[in-house]
């Protein structure tokens, strides 16, 4: 034939003007053979094609083609000359889904139209980033290795590895120097497909395909290994040409209202499908509505649905109704049950959904405790509307989209998706989305002396610790799972000198001393104080980073016997940081400043000002009492410093109430929970370290913990800097991949308390 880079195995016909022709990409290494299976089970109308580059097969004398660039182009190239007037569909394998997406690209960006292209155990596009790391023939090894690629007595044979190797080193570099994330995401019809005993690209990676097309994706599951194209060809045909117009019809059988589609054709077994992301906006608003017609496993649709419903806390409560209502429409769905429990506000309510436990009851409930109200977007200007749950460049922007709806999401979709297995646990999973967590009285400590009885949790889960990456910003470092909260405290300053007239400014204006002594306290720094679960934190730590200087100063801070060692190796451990602000809060004492105010005349020069901060404290740390006396001795008598306690509480009383919190002991970390939540990780994050540690911050956690109710706080998702930065700020926002693997934690986490596993 004429094209070099196509071939059509057998009598098929070439360039026909009718029909389907199905081009094939192969994994690493092979070339067309390994499709050769697939002869005579396509149906009919269909013709198979095989993508033939230099260096494999027929051509292996020519030199292999590094460049994706070129590849794509040539590829597409024989692709138009071949065609005729047929409908085109593009299926590549592994490393061959790549190369059949960039080819796509350049078909529809030339005229040619794509019917559908099918990413067979592939990594999506947006998981290479174009370093072009050097490969060596040892990297060849381990991979055909690793993969199972060919026989282990055939690798031993070094004439065959002068035959296997060299194309496995042109598609490993092919791959290496590819970027993904460059050009415009193509719209067609794509089928991400996945091999369930896959141990290579799990599902959670094959998931994120839905991203890189902006036409439908369905996510199709079939039995076999990395090569499931080989092992099972039937299955994985059907999963790619299944329901083409114009070719054979295929039997469907549904498993229920809104379950998985289980798909077959005359060819063979088919493979289940599910729908790609979907969450529906009010036409009116462009607000959640209270149905969700989406995925309810799929954490992004439920994510983008969540910050849809605005439950903004201007400090008395949320109205959470709309979103418990579509949060009991999705679990009902899924045969769940579930009960909305009102609080004394309007619309501020508490949502539950049990999935009862199927063993002995003798293990109490483990709560998945997700907060449904977000503080108040206003004051700040958005790049993008708070409430749309927009996703732009691979993140999800939004309120609440940390804190804490992506969480929220990744609980339910993770949860539902054991649901929809037919899961069995050892006990009830209990998710809980409670109000009032940012500001108000009926929070989680009203409802538990409210309704005592109501949730007898032997567990929770809530938000808390971070995944967090090397200096590189792509390969994860450690997870952190807290088991305990810092608590503040409420401080006030104010100034004072005389009002006046602006005619007749003055020195010592309070707003001038006011803003001295700002910034004053500003600079303060308490003493570096890790205590035992940031010291277990830090330690892990210092093991995990591969950034020589950050590890030095972590052990000489750990090692220190004095506050001055402490404190100056804490502060290049500050300064070393990828994360500083947040290691620095689970170091010291932080005084964090919130309002300032003074004024109420134009022409009048105010006689008072005052701000308000807060303090907060590390367990087993700083007394408040001493910092509080610190603070005052370091202004002095230029301002008023005072606690601002609970109504009617003296200061003495509100020291004593944070003392009594700080003295709370932290979740034990021996238990079933934290251990299948560090097999969790392990499985989704090889390699990573996994520990226990403090939380800069404080949640819903402490009435459990006072009742001796172990209660661990994770968002497992990878963070950075500027996401944490944006964490109850302007433009907060997720990174959808990462919410995706996030979810998966929580899916393995939840799967070590099968009972049917």
């Amino acid at each position: 034939m004429n094209v070099p880079w196509l071939t059509v195995p057998g009598e098929q016909p070439q360039g026909a003007a009718t029909g389907t022709l199905a081009v094939c990409f192969a994994p690493t290494g092979a070339h067309g053979s390994t499709f050769a299976s697939w002869r005579g089970r396509l149906p009919e109308d269909t013709t198979l094609a095989f993508v033939a580059p230099p260096g494999r097969g027929t051509r292996v004398d020519e030199e292999p083609v590094t460049d994706m660039a070129a590849y794509a182009e040539a590829t597409a190239a024989g692709i138009r000359e071949l065609r005729g007037g047929r409908r085109l569909v593009l299926i590549g394998v592994s490393l061959g889904a790549l190369l059949a997406y960039e080819t796509c690209r350049r078909l529809l960006d030339s005229g040619v139209p794509v019917a559908r292209l099918c990413a067979v155990a592939g990594q999506c596009p947006g998981d290479f980033h174009g370093r072009g790391e050097e490969v060596t023939v040892e990297d060849a090894r381990a991979f055909v290795a690793g993969t199972g690629l060919t026989d282990p007595e055939l690798l031993a044979d070094p004439e065959f590895e002068e035959v296997l190797l060299p194309p496995v080193i042109a598609d490993l570099r092919l791959a290496a120097g590819y970027n993904g994330r460059l050009g415009a995401v193509p719209q067609v019809e794509l089928r991400a497909v996945w091999a369930t005993d896959d141990p290579h690209v799990p599902e959670v990676t094959v998931r994120r395909w839905a991203e890189w097309t902006r036409g439908d994706c369905t996510l199709m599951s079939v039995e076999g290994g990395h090569y499931a194209h080989q092992e099972n060809p039937a299955a994985v045909i059907s999963a790619c040409l299944d329901g083409l117009p114009g070719t054979r019809p295929s039997r469907r059988s549904v498993l229920g209202a809104g379950a998985t589609a289980v798909a077959s054709t005359v060819l063979g077994l088919g493979a289940v499908a599910s729908s790609a992301p979907a969450a529906r906006a009010d036409a009116a608003t462009g607000r959640g509505s209270v149905s969700f017609d989406g995925d309810p496993t799929d954490p992004v649709g439920l994510a983008v649905a969540m910050i849809r419903q605005n439950t903004s806390n201007p400090g008395d409560g949320a109205v959470t109704l709309p979103l418990a209502r579509m949060l009991q429409g999705i679990f009902r769905a899924a045969g769940v049950g579930t009960e909305i429990v009102p609080t004394p506000k309007d619309g501020n309510v508490h949502f539950f959904a049990r999935v009862p436990g199927s063993g002995p009851a003798t293990k109490k409930p483990l709560v998945l405790l997700g907060h449904s109200d977000v503080v108040p977007a206003i004051g700040d200007t958005w790049e993008t509307d708070p409430f749309a749950g927009e996703i732009r460049d691979g993140k999800l922007y939004g309120r609440g989209s940390l804190d804490m709806k992506g969480v929220n999401a990744a609980f339910v979709a993770a949860l539902l998706r054991h649901v929809r297995e037919g899961a069995a646990f050892d006990r009830d999973i209990v998710f809980w989305s409670d109000c009032d967590e940012e500001q108000g009285p009926y929070g989680v400590r009203w409802f538990l002396t409210e309704h005592p009885g109501k949730v007898t949790a032997g567990a929770v889960i809530t938000e808390g610790g971070w995944v967090l990456d090397q200096r590189d910003g792509t390969t994860p470092m450690i997870a952190s799972l807290t088991c305990n909260d810092k608590r503040s405290l409420l401080l006030r300053l104010e100034t004072a000198s005389y009002a006046t007239h602006t005619s007749k400014p003055f020195s010592g204006q309070a707003v001038i001393r006011l803003g001295e002594v700002l910034d004053q306290l500003g600079q303060w720094r308490a003493h570096i104080r890790p205590n035992a679960l940031s010291r277990r934190y830090f330690s892990e730590l210092a093991e995990a980073t591969t950034d020589r200087p950050f590890a030095k100063a972590l052990r000489e801070m750990l090692g220190a016997r004095t506050d001055r060692q402490r404190d100056r190796a804490g502060e290049a451990v500050v300064r070393l940081s990828e994360t500083p602000e947040l290691h620095n809060a689970m170091l010291r004492t932080t005084l964090a400043f919130t309002a300032a105010q003074s004024g109420y005349y134009p022409s009048i020069v105010p006689g008072t000002a005052t701000a308000e901060f807060r303090a907060a404290f590390l367990p087993g740390a700083e007394d408040p009492g001493r910092i509080v006396a610190e603070l005052r001795s370091l202004i002095g008598n230029r301002a008023t410093l005072s606690v601002v306690g609970n109504p009617g509480e003296t200061e003495q009383q509100a020291l004593d109430r944070l003392r009594g919190y700080l003295a709370t002991p932290d979740s034990d970390y021996d238990t079933d929970v934290f251990r299948a939540w560090q097999s969790a990780v392990r499985r989704t994050h090889p390699g990573v370290r996994a520990t226990a540690c403090q939380f800069e911050a404080v949640t819903s956690a402490v009435p459990f913990r006072e009742q001796n109710v172990p209660v661990y706080g994770m968002y497992p998702f990878t963070v950075n800097r500027d996401m944490l930065k944006r964490m109850h700020g302007t433009d907060e926002h997720i990174g959808v991949e990462a919410l995706r693997q996030g979810t998966e934690t929580v899916y393995q986490l939840l799967a070590g308390l099968r009972t049917d596993a």
